[in-house]
């Protein structure tokens, strides 16, 4: 029997008709999810993406999961894309915990940029070595869904030919493109899937994604794209907004991973893009893990339907990354507003007219 602890409290399915669960948790500036897919009286678990980050309080990942996991193998780590944001604590990661296979998107970042890739080859190696060559799994986008336990998943980018093409790029433009070339996955079954985009841009749903995997991409929980950044709308603020992908997604809710904006080196999230957020589901329906500290955790049922429900802060409270010498700089540090952040509940009520939040 698994012993007590937050992280199994907070986030282990505490029943068997809870098909699916996804765990948005608060990394600061980053992005981690904890999947959770029912496998006869089991979960297979799988970590899409990781982050440590003290400045904000992030959770400790690696500790949070030998909590979590008591023992057992994590199934699968997934990386979208190999920014650091998205690999920071792989090594403490691999470390803490058994990890049965790797899935990535194949980026080929240079040694200028790609300062922690060598952190993700060095898991693959150590994976391939446990389990063979089938440890290891490329990311590519995909007609078809595999399936996974009771569930299934679906890679839906990158496409081979983009990995192909960006790869063969000088490193400044394999830098400027790893974005196009990012992993978007979605987990469920039948009508209801969570999707996760990472970093995945504009170009790349307009050029890649969106006209031909229209059909697959609806999904009621959306992980937004770059930590509420503009990016997935436009290139540039003289451009229009790009909704094509959004409305192709068509979701609930969305969930966004980023610290606050002064927090932000770089001011995440976007108010414009948290405005086209809410416009499309509406100011309570869009979750920002910085805002309280929050982690979002949402639930796809055998009947079909889908629950959601926050942690109330009780993992930032157990497993929140502190800097012992008190600084606020990137490298480390609680943040100002980590002591500041009151209650919040789930859903928020507003009243009046709509009005777009600010995140400063």
């Amino acid at each position: 029997m698994a012993k007590k602890t937050v992280a199994r409290d907070v986030l282990w399915p505490e029943n068997k008709n809870i098909l699916v669960r996804v765990a948005f948790l608060h990394v600061g500036q980053g992005a981690s999810a904890v999947v959770f897919v029912r496998d006869g009286g089991m979960y297979r678990v799988v970590v899409v993406d990781i982050n440590l980050d003290r400045a904000a309080a992030g959770i400790d990942v690696p500790q949070m999961l030998k909590d979590l996991l008591d023992g057992q193998s994590l199934d699968a780590f997934a990386n979208t894309h190999p920014h650091d944001d998205h690999l920071c604590g792989t090594k403490e990661l691999s470390d803490a915990i058994d990890i049965k296979a790797v899935w990535h998107s194949n980026h080929k970042p240079s040694k200028k940029y790609g300062s922690r890739h060598s952190e993700l080859t060095d898991l693959i190696a150590k994976v391939k070595k446990k389990y063979g060559d089938a440890a290891e799994v490329v990311i590519e986008g995909s007609r078809t869904a595999v399936t996974y336990g009771e569930a299934e998943y679906h890679f839906l980018s990158p496409a081979e030919h983009v990995t192909d093409d960006v790869n063969e790029e000088d490193a400044e433009k394999r830098r400027a493109r790893i974005h196009e070339q990012c992993g978007v996955i979605k987990f469920g079954k039948a009508s209801q899937w969570i999707i996760i985009v990472g970093d995945a841009d504009k170009c790349a749903f307009e050029k890649h994604i969106t006209k031909y995997h229209k059909d697959r991409l609806p999904a009621f929980c959306l992980g937004a794209s770059h930590h509420g950044s503009d990016t997935f709308f436009r290139e540039n603020e003289e451009q229009d907004a790009y909704m094509d992908g959004l409305n192709a997604i068509d979701p609930e809710f969305t969930v966004i991973s980023a610290p606050t904006q002064t927090e932000s080196k770089h001011d995440h999230p976007c108010d414009f893009a948290m405005e086209k957020y809410e416009e499309k589901c509406g100011d309570e329906n869009v979750f920002h893990t910085g805002e309280e500290r929050y982690s979002f955790i949402f639930d796809i049922h055998d009947d079909g339907t889908h629950t959601n429900k926050d942690d109330g802060g009780k993992l930032v409270d157990e497993y929140g990354l502190k800097d012992e010498a008190g600084g606020d700089d990137d490298g480390g540090g609680e943040s100002k507003a980590a002591a500041s952040a009151g209650p919040f509940s789930l859903p928020r009520e507003q009243t009046g007219p709509y009005q777009p939040r600010k995140y400063g």
